[in-house]
């Protein structure tokens, strides 16, 4: 059976490049013995000043030949102090930032994007009114080429009471398609006109009961995507940080979809 030789770490090999030392034993010897030799030299007292050279000359031999673990005693002093100075528990922290990927995804990140949104559902419900008033077109067409040709409606005519008028249903319908849905949206601002990411706007009825929370974008926008019921508002704007203090206002959102609204912090400095 043929032998094989074990395979061996090589990146960490050193040559003998001085006899039989390497390059750093002769390094550790060149330093350390002539150190104990002058402290030896320059100590008046007789014992002592033999026992810190043999001790000095000792640490650089032990350097240069003591191996711990199959590991040189530098490299073993290394490693102990790096585990020693290493933290050995990690606590969570909430306010850490998130990662890169992770941020921006809540919310919008594009104030164009924002306006084009709500522009687009007020063209969409638009279309859905057209649509359905078309369908009412064609429904009464139908109603009335039912009776030139002289078949019975397919729904019964009820007859309103006496001294109330009542608009057909077609009418009704009409009517409420046609009515626009009111959002909100605007931008907060510091004093210095620079739009401020991250702000929470709580918005409130006028029994002070949370409908909507807000949060604007790294532009500064917020908006709803959701039509609002036309009522009178409370905004309550808060900073999370609080870096940031503002005014609480009051807002009257009717039939007609409100303008952008600025909120303006009141910061002195």
């Amino acid at each position: 059976m043929d032998q094989h030789p074990m395979p061996r770490q090589i990146t960490t090999f050193e040559f003998k490049l001085i006899g039989f030392l390497t390059l750093k034993q002769f390094i550790y010897l060149v330093i350390f013995v002539p150190l104990g030799f002058i402290v030896y030299k320059l100590f008046p007292l007789p014992l002592v000043n033999i026992l810190l050279a043999v001790l000095i000359g000792g640490v650089g031999a032990a350097f240069a030949f003591l191996p711990v673990n199959e590991r040189p005693l530098d490299v073993w002093i290394r490693n102990l102090t790096k585990r020693l100075t290493s933290p050995t528990q990690y606590v969570y922290k909430k306010s850490n930032q998130p990662v890169y990927f992770l941020q921006n995804l809540f919310f919008v990140s594009d104030p164009h994007r924002a306006l084009a949104h709500i522009e687009s559902q007020e063209k969409l419900a638009a279309y859905l009114a057209l649509s359905k008033k078309k369908e009412v077109e064609k429904t009464k067409e139908a109603r009335v080429s039912q009776l030139l040709k002289g078949a019975p409606p397919a729904a019964k005519n009820q007859a309103p009471p006496v001294g109330k008028k009542e608009a057909p249903p077609e009418i009704q319908t009409e009517k409420e398609t046609h009515q626009p849905k009111p959002f909100l949206s605007g931008l907060v601002k510091n004093h210095k006109l620079i739009p401020l990411p991250g702000i929470l706007i709580y918005v409130k009825d006028e029994k002070g009961s949370l409908v909507r929370l807000l949060k604007s974008n790294p532009h500064g926008v917020f908006a709803t995507f959701n039509p609002l019921v036309k009522s009178e508002y409370q905004l309550e704007t808060r900073d999370p940080k609080s870096n940031y203090f503002f005014d609480t206002m009051k807002i009257r959102i009717e039939d007609d979809n409100p303008k952008p609204i600025e909120i303006f912090s009141k910061e002195l400095l």
